[in-house]
Order: structure tokens, then sequence, then C-alpha cells
């Protein structure tokens, strides 16, 4: 809110516009749309989700509250007229979020996975299997 350009206070008169001189009120206008095309997303999300769960190795991040059977998991195909089927796994989390995780997630051996409503995520449980 400090830094909020529209939030701070505005001057009385045009001759008290102060420009800003320290570092603790510049604000990265990048760094706040990447914010926000990461966490808009929830695939982005997730997947910035279970970076942080990977900083868990080094003592940084959550730890996964439970571990999962992708079995337990719902699974949607849907039929997409270029990409032929498609399947999701959703999940209901403790709080009544949803754990929501992709084909591309699996392939890519992710196992961590975020609720997209809490801070809370979970290690799912599967094996690939070749073709």
């Amino acid at each position: 809110m400090q830094v909020h350009p529209d939030k701070r206070a505005k001057p009385a008169s045009p001759s008290e516009t102060v420009a800003p001189s320290s570092d603790e009120h510049s604000v990265d206008i990048a760094l706040i749309k990447e914010a926000y095309v990461t966490l808009i997303d929830p695939s982005s999300r997730g997947a910035y989700d279970a970076s942080l769960v990977c900083e868990d190795a080094y003592g940084r991040g959550p730890r996964p509250a439970q571990a999962v059977s992708l079995g337990e998991f719902t699974v949607v195909t849907t039929h997409e007229r270029d990409n032929g089927e498609k399947h999701e796994w959703f999940y209901e989390c403790r709080c009544g979020g949803i754990y929501h995780i992709v084909e591309q997630d699996l392939e890519s051996g992710r196992h961590l996975v975020g609720c997209q409503s809490c801070s809370e995520v979970i290690w799912v449980g599967y094996e690939l299997v070749e073709d």
C-alpha cells in the first residue's frame, strides 16, 4: 500500500510534488507483472509452488502434507479436435480446494502438487509406463 501509485498520499498542490528518492519506495513493475502471470494461471502457479517444495531439500519451502496415489484422483478425459484425448486428474484438499495434475506434469516426473486454494502440498504417487 505504501508504494502503490494510487494509494500513496497525494500532494496538496502541484508545488508539493515529491520525487521518489530512495530504493525503499521503488517498485519493479516487471517483477509484479511476472508474478501476476505466474500466479493467475493454475498450471504455472502449481509449477511455481512445486519449485518451492523442491527447495525444501535445502531447508526452504513447504513440505508435502501427505502422499496420495494417482489412483485416488478423479480423472477427467476430454477429446480435443487437434490433440486427441487430454487427461487431467483432480483431488479434493481438506480446505475444500483442488489439487490438479495434467499429463504433461506426469511426463516431466512432477510429483509435488499444490492446492489451488491454500498452501498445502501433496506428493502424488505414480509410475510412468513406456508405450
